[in-house]
């Protein structure tokens, strides 16, 4: 029964093997498909496998091709379905690889070559539909399509280089050909020449190029009219251009249609034509040439200003500029508007007659209003102007309007009214009259500045700047913004009352600490700062923060440098205990303790010094290092610990105190005992 077992197993495994496919392990196709139950050969006219399911459809010619001629192993899947994997290319990659774009599986023949063409980078157009293949393809016999240039010089160098009319390389020509030429024309016709840079219109439409051009130049024309036109202009009598000045702009006067009619625009000029200009003769004007005619009007109008007598301009010595007061409409209906010039009318001033302010002419007449008001000035009461030193500017309490309602914009000054001040009479500050008044706050209020005494400004010595303290708000609620001073207050004399300092007055005060702080100074104990001699400037070390402590102490280098790890201690306790005038400035002082715990080495039992400086630095205690000039350390000894050595107390210097042993192992009863008279510090041997 076992045998059986094991038999039914090989049997099972054997059909797992033999059931792999040859085509590959991802080929999932039915094997009925293309083989019969009767053998493995394939019957090509039984063969149920539809292609079209595949990525590559069998049409045309690829119907008729044997399988093996595509699919060279049974792995199906490795086959290419690109044509060059199969087909060779004979256009020797001169089109591209891809095959499909001008040919079909049905045939090589490629049927519709224009077409294709058209879609190139270079559509077949005009004569070059015409043309054959290898006019321009130089290898077509050997089926190779090299890419070619496709501006048209590359192509008819030959054509440009034999041009005669005209000569392209006489009159250099462009090569870009199709500025004149039309890809699309079966000829070299130049029918299409854009010449939109100078529109063949108007006059300008001959009949041939050769009428501007010349045979074999078509160069060096510029599109000014003078530059062709020069003999028209320069024969023209009516009017004669050259006599008159003519500028040699023709189409200002002329269009493109013909030399007549001619007809000018005056409004580009600066002297645009309105009213009674627009048909004023051309030569009554420009009576000589028409260049540098000037444009003022006294030039043409001199006549006409010298002879008006309603108003007789010359004896009212009237400005020449015509155009103040009159307009191109006619000379009647004269205005003049005040308003452009630097004394607009306003209020009254607008019904005054002009003769009543030009008495002496309408130039150079004064716009200051006591120059025509002087008698109104001289002759008021209600107040008396003179008496009371008023200005003679009337503007500033007077408008046009009127003398009554007369106001003093006192912001305009240098003194604003603000407060208190608002309400007051102007008598009362101006007793002596309205000009030189000072504005300093005492020259009024001197009285109120004696006679106070709460407190008294006299015995306080105030000073007399009210300002100071005071508003215009009224005398009470006085403050000082010390802020303002020299001194301003923070922290704990914030809260100081004033005659705390100011106990001699509010003038001459000192702004030093100690003038205040003697007696702090004084009876500071810890640390006692006259025994130190500590300066006296206490903010060196103070602030006003409130209390004296914490204080700082920058001058520590005067008394003990704080450099190292020294600079780092953040606590002055660390160091001085709360004892701050008998601080002990050795270093065993302070690292006693430092000392007599060390153990490598251990520095009490060994009697080392005392002076750390001797061998650490202010830095750290790590790294120590000894001056050991006085028993100098070389070559083998360098390397020896310092404890070999220092292990008693009580070092001696002597060979023989550590190489005893060394001596007894090579020497007998009787050698010399000084080792250095033999051996070095290098080695023992000679």
């Amino acid at each position: 029964m076992r045998i059986l077992s094991f038999k039914i197993i090989f049997l099972l495994f054997s059909i797992s093997i033999l059931a792999q496919s040859p085509h590959g392990k991802d080929f999932n196709i039915d094997c009925s498909s293309c083989h019969q139950t009767d053998s493995w050969k394939v019957n090509l006219s039984k063969v149920s496998f539809d292609h079209s399911k595949t990525s590559f459809n069998l049409i045309g010619q690829h119907q008729n091709v044997d399988c093996k001629s595509c699919h060279s192993t049974l792995i199906f899947s490795q086959a290419n379905n690109d044509c060059l994997s199969c087909h060779k290319d004979i256009h020797q990659g001169t089109v591209g690889f891809d095959c499909a774009s001008c040919h079909t599986p049905t045939s090589w023949i490629v049927k519709d070559i224009y077409r294709i063409h058209q879609n190139s980078r270079f559509p077949l157009l005009g004569a070059h539909k015409l043309a054959d293949c290898e006019q321009c393809h130089t290898s077509y016999a050997e089926l190779k399509f090299d890419v070619l240039d496709v501006d048209c010089y590359s192509c008819h160098t030959q054509d440009y280089n034999n041009a005669q009319t005209p000569n392209h390389l006489t009159a250099n020509f462009s090569k870009d050909c199709q500025e004149c030429h039309n890809i699309g024309s079966l000829s070299w016709s130049t029918s299409n020449i854009n010449h939109s840079f100078f529109p063949l219109v108007g006059g300008h439409a001959l009949p041939s190029c050769y009428s501007c051009h010349q045979q074999n130049t078509f160069a060096g024309l510029t599109p000014e009219c003078y530059s062709c036109h020069r003999q028209n202009y320069e024969t023209t009598n009516d009017p004669s251009h050259i006599s008159t000045g003519i500028p040699t702009t023709c189409d200002v006067c002329h269009s493109i249609s013909g030399w007549k009619p001619a007809q000018f625009n005056h409004n580009i000029t600066q002297f645009p034509l309105t009213g009674r200009h627009v048909n004023v003769n051309c030569a009554d004007c420009h009576i000589t040439v028409y260049t540098g005619t000037p444009t003022d009007c006294y030039s043409c109008h001199k006549q006409n200003f010298q002879s008006t007598t309603d108003p007789n301009h010359i004896t009212s010595q009237f400005p020449t500029e015509c155009s103040l007061c009159h307009t191109t409409s006619g000379w009647s209906g004269a205005t003049f508007d005040h308003n452009t010039s630097g004394f607009p009318l306003t209020g009254k001033h607008i019904s005054v007659s002009c003769a009543d302010c030009h008495t002496t002419g309408y130039t150079g007449t004064t716009t200051d209003c006591y120059s025509c008001h002087q008698q109104n000035f001289q002759s008021t009461t209600d107040p008396n102007h003179i008496a009371s030193q008023f200005p003679t500017d009337c503007a500033l309490c007077h408008t046009t309007s009127g003398w009554d309602g007369a106001t003093f914009n006192h912001s305009l000054s240098s003194f604003p009214l603000t407060g208190k001040h608002v309400a007051v009479s102007c008598a009362d500050c101006h007793t002596t009259g309205y000009t030189g008044i000072p504005t300093d706050c005492y020259s009024c209020h001197q009285q109120e500045f004696q006679s106070t005494t709460d407190p008294n400004h006299i015995a306080s010595q105030f000073p007399i700047d009210c300002s100071l303290c005071h508003t215009t708000s009224g005398w009470s609620g006085a403050t000082f913004d010390h802020n303002t001073s020299s001194f301003p207050l923070t922290g704990s004399h914030i809260q100081v009352s004033c005659t705390n300092c100011h106990a001699n007055g509010y003038v001459g005060i000192s702004t030093e600490c100690v003038s205040c702080h003697q007696t702090n100074y004084q009876q500071a104990a810890n640390p006692n700062h006259s025994a130190l001699a500590l300066p006296t400037n206490c903010e060196s070390c103070h602030t006003t923060n409130p209390g004296w402590v914490p204080a700082t102490f920058p001058i520590h280098s005067n008394y003990y440098p704080l450099v190292g790890a020294h600079s780092l201690i953040n606590n002055c306790v660390d160091c001085h205990k709360g004892n701050f005038n008998s601080t002990p400035n050795t270093c065993y002082a302070c690292h006693s303790t430092d000392y007599n715990s060390t153990t490598d080495p251990p520095h009490q039992s060994q009697n080392i010094s005392q002076d750390c400086t001797t061998c650490h630095n202010m830095n750290n205690w790590s790294g120590a290092t000894f001056n050991h000039s006085f028993y100098p350390i070389s070559s083998k000894h360098n390397n020896v610990s310092c404890n070999e050595c220092h292990s008693v107390t009580g070092y001696n210097p002597q060979c023989l105190s550590c190489h005893q042993s060394d001596f007894l192992n090579g020497h007998k009863q009787g050698d010399r005992t000084d080792c250095w008279s033999c051996h070095s510090t290098s080695r023992w041997g000679n």
